[in-house]
C-alpha cells in the first residue's frame, strides 16, 4: 500500500514541477538555438549526454544510447550533420557497477586518445577509463572503476566527468557530479598525474544550489572551458527535480569562488518544441576560426531525447 501512495505523491509532485518549465525564455544572452534536432533518430532512440571533441575542422561527437546501454560517436563538418555513428564503448557485464556507460569526456594527450566515463549498476554511478588508438573505438584500462563514491556529499553516485589536461601544470583536471543517482545534486574537483589515480579537492562540492530560482534545487552535469586563463561552466540548474536548464558560470581557477552568470539560465525548455520538457547536460566548443561557440545539449520532450544546438557569436 505504501508503494501505492508513494506512486500518487509523486505525480503530484510532477504536475506541480512542471509548471514551472517555462518560467525562462527559450534562449538568452546571445545564445541561439538551431531549431531543430541534430542527431538522434529512429536508429538511435533516445541519446542522452553528448561530449564534443575538435579534431582539426571537424567535430567528433561522443553520446549516450539507452537502447544498447553503450557510448556511440560520430563525426560532422558542421556540428550539425553527422555521419553514421560507431560503437565508442559498450556496456559492461550485466550485474558488474558498469552494466550501463555513459556520459563520457574524451581527450587526447600525446597521440593517444583517453575516455573518461559513468558505469552504473542499479543502485550506484562510479567512473572508469579506456583508452583508444583511433578516437573511435575505446579500451577499458582496468575492470575497476577510477573513482568511486566515498564522501558524505556523493551519496551513491560520481557520474558526468568532465577532463582537461592542463600542460603547464602536467596535471589532470576533473570536475564531476555526485550525489543522487537519478539526477546529482552538487559538482566536485579533483586532480590526477596519471588519469586513474585522482585526489579529491579537500573543500568539495565546488558548486551547490543557490538562492536563484533557476538551480534553486540542485545542480548537475557540466562543461569546462578554459580560455585566457579562466575558467568558464557549462553546467545543468534544477529549479526542481522535474525541471532543468542549462546555465554559466566563471571562475579564475576553476575551483573557487564560481560567479554565475546574470543571463542564466541561458537555454531553456521551449513549448511545442522537441525540447519542451527539458534541457540540460551541455557540452561546448570553442570555433576561433569562426569566432563563435557552439553548445550542443540534451533535449527531451516527454520520453524521447535528442542531441541539440546552440550558438553564440562572439563580438
Amino acid at each position: 500500500m505504501s508503494s501505492v501512495f508513494s506512486k500518487v505523491r509523486r505525480k503530484i509532485e510532477y504536475i506541480h514541477n512542471k509548471k514551472a518549465t517555462y518560467d525562462y525564455a527559450p534562449q538568452q544572452g546571445g545564445w541561439e538555438k538551431y531549431g531543430s534536432p541534430v542527431f538522434g533518430d529512429e536508429t538511435t532512440a533516445s541519446v542522452f549526454d553528448p561530449f564534443v571533441v575538435m579534431i582539426e575542422d571537424r567535430y567528433r561527437l561522443f553520446v549516450s544510447e539507452r537502447k544498447n546501454s553503450g557510448i556511440i560517436c560520430t563525426d560532422s563538418t558542421d556540428g550539425t550533420e553527422w555521419e553514421k555513428w560507431k560503437v565508442a564503448l559498450e556496456a559492461g557485464d550485466k550485474g558488474s557497477w558498469e552494466e550501463r556507460v555513459n556520459r563520457a569526456s574524451v581527450c587526447k594527450i600525446d597521440g593517444k586518445w583517453l575516455m573518461w566515463y559513468t558505469g552504473q549498476s542499479r543502485n550506484n554511478s562510479a567512473i572508469g577509463i579506456a583508452t583508444s588508438d583511433d578516437g573511435i573505438r575505446f579500451t577499458r584500462m582496468q575492470q575497476k572503476p577510477i573513482l568511486v563514491p566515498s564522501e558524505p556529499y556523493e551519496k551513491g553516485s560520481v557520474m558526468n566527468p568532465c577532463v582537461l589536461w592542463d600542460k603547464d601544470e602536467k596535471i589532470f583536471k576533473m570536475w564531476y557530479a555526485a550525489g543522487e543517482q537519478f539526477e546529482p545534486d552538487v559538482l566536485c574537483y579533483a586532480e590526477s598525474k596519471d588519469g586513474i589515480n585522482w585526489e579529491r579537492y579537500a573543500n568539495n562540492p565546488i558548486l551547490e544550489k543557490s538562492n536563484e530560482k533557476y538551480d534553486q534545487c540542485k545542480v548537475g552535469g557540466c562543461d569546462i572551458l578554459k580560455e585566457n586563463d579562466r575558467y568558464y561552466m557549462f553546467y545543468i540548474g534544477y529549479q526542481n527535480v522535474d525541471t532543468a536548464r542549462v546555465c554559466m558560470a566563471e571562475s579564475n581557477d576553476g575551483i573557487h569562488n564560481w560567479v554565475r552568470s546574470m543571463d542564466n539560465p541561458v537555454i531553456s525548455p521551449e513549448k511545442k518544441s522537441w525540447d519542451a520538457d527539458a534541457v540540460y547536460k551541455p557540452t561546448v566548443v570553442l570555433n576561433k576560426q569562426k569566432n563563435k561557440l557552439l553548445m550542443w545539449y540534451n533535449g527531451r520532450k516527454q520520453n524521447c531525447e535528442r542531441i541539440g544546438l546552440a550558438e553564440y557569436r562572439i563580438k
